[in-house]
């Protein structure tokens, strides 16, 4: 069971299984140096990681470079992207 909730290298990160049961949420988002958290962030990016034990194991154990990742994709909106390890 995946659940995350905090902030890495400034960005905040939330992910957990989705409910198809067959992949993982996982949403980064950037809010500018002072921002209030009660405003809409700057930007905000979402991919889905396929949920099997790869899956599980790249996000548990490389969460830092997986949140840099999503950071520097350039999803057009209405894009849907799932990653597959």
């Amino acid at each position: 069971m995946i659940n995350i909730d905090t902030w890495i290298s400034g960005y905040k990160v939330r992910a957990f299984n989705w409910i198809d049961n067959k992949r993982i949420y996982f949403n980064v988002q950037y809010y500018a140096s002072g921002q209030s958290i009660e405003q809409s962030p700057v930007w905000d990016k979402t991919v889905y990681i396929t949920d099997n034990e790869a899956g599980q194991k790249l996000i548990q154990n490389l969460t830092y470079s997986l949140v840099e990742y999503v950071a520097s994709l350039k999803i057009l909106k209405g894009q849907e992207i799932t990653l597959t390890a």
